[in-house]
């Protein structure tokens, strides 16, 4: 993995002359990057512009930082690129950071883990900090369940968003998003998802849900790497430990599979070709 350093002074990158992997991550973003071509990354932009503001960087977002991030991504192949605030130490300003990471294998269905705690998160309000602590509840999920996925809880029970993924779920032809007061951090292919709903005036509704309850629905969860995946198992970690709290055998997980009618299937790929097709070229 290369990564650089912003130089606001001079306007550029730069190799670091330190080790910097032991910095704390402030804020982040990431994107898919496909022969040059990028989607929404204007949204990218925002996303990052507001979380670095959040952590006193926002004024060295500027256009020549991103020029300079567009420049370092090569035309070809497919790269998951991603930009940084870090806290490199206690006694230094905080660094602007460039990753340039070629993009992990995509995959189009999801086995997902119902957690038997809720959200675990530290700083739930701002895409970076807890990049780490939920990698690690994925491989927990990994290693545990065999799933791909851990949806995030709140304390009330409802779904806030997936570890990596914003949900999105179908009730008959209505295409549902959760209730923006649980506080879910603004996905950007959500976003472009149901911008293009509105446009084709499909029915959207902004509600909660709790997890059992997506079994009975169509359910993606989606991001800007594998765009739109479908829910194609639930597994309920809670089950499997209130057996391990009563002393039973641990081997009840209760398993949810949504094989889907054919209408979901066909509309399912009629979405990810679209969402496919709105690739371009970033603009500065």
């Amino acid at each position: 993995m290369n990564v650089w350093l912003w130089n606001q002074q001079d306007h550029r990158f730069e190799e670091p002359t330190t080790d910097i992997s032991s910095s704390k991550l402030m804020a982040a973003d990431s994107w898919l990057v496909e022969d040059g071509r990028v989607r929404a990354f204007d949204l990218h932009r925002t996303r990052f512009g507001d979380a670095a503001a959040q952590v006193g960087m926002g004024d060295a977002i500027t256009d020549d930082f991103w020029a300079a991030v567009v420049e370092k991504i090569p035309a070809k192949r497919e790269w998951f690129p991603r930009v940084d605030v870090l806290d490199v130490s206690p006694d230094a300003e905080r660094e602007l950071a460039f990753r340039l990471r070629p993009a992990p294998t995509r995959t189009q269905e999801l086995k997902v883990l119902i957690p038997p705690y809720s959200d675990p998160r530290i700083t739930p309000n701002r895409k970076g900090p807890d990049i780490a602590l939920l990698e690690r509840v994925r491989e927990d999920a990994g290693e545990q369940y065999s799933c791909d996925e851990v949806l995030l809880i709140n304390g009330d029970g409802y779904v806030i968003e997936g570890a990596t993924t914003s949900l999105l779920w179908w009730d008959e032809e209505t295409l549902c998003a959760q209730d923006p007061e649980l506080g879910a951090l603004p996905g950007v292919t959500s976003a472009v998802i149901l911008e293009e709903a509105r446009a084709r005036s499909v029915p959207i509704e902004l509600r909660r849900v709790r997890p059992e309850e997506l079994i009975e629905h169509e359910a993606w969860l989606v991001n800007a790497l594998h765009g739109i995946r479908r829910v194609s198992e639930l597994v309920d970690g809670r089950d499997l430990h209130d057996s391990v709290q009563r002393g039973d055998e641990p081997n009840q997980i209760w398993a949810g599979h949504r094989g889907g009618p054919h209408a979901d299937a066909v509309r399912l790929g009629r979405w990810r070709e679209w969402l496919e097709t709105i690739r371009v070229a970033p603009g500065m």
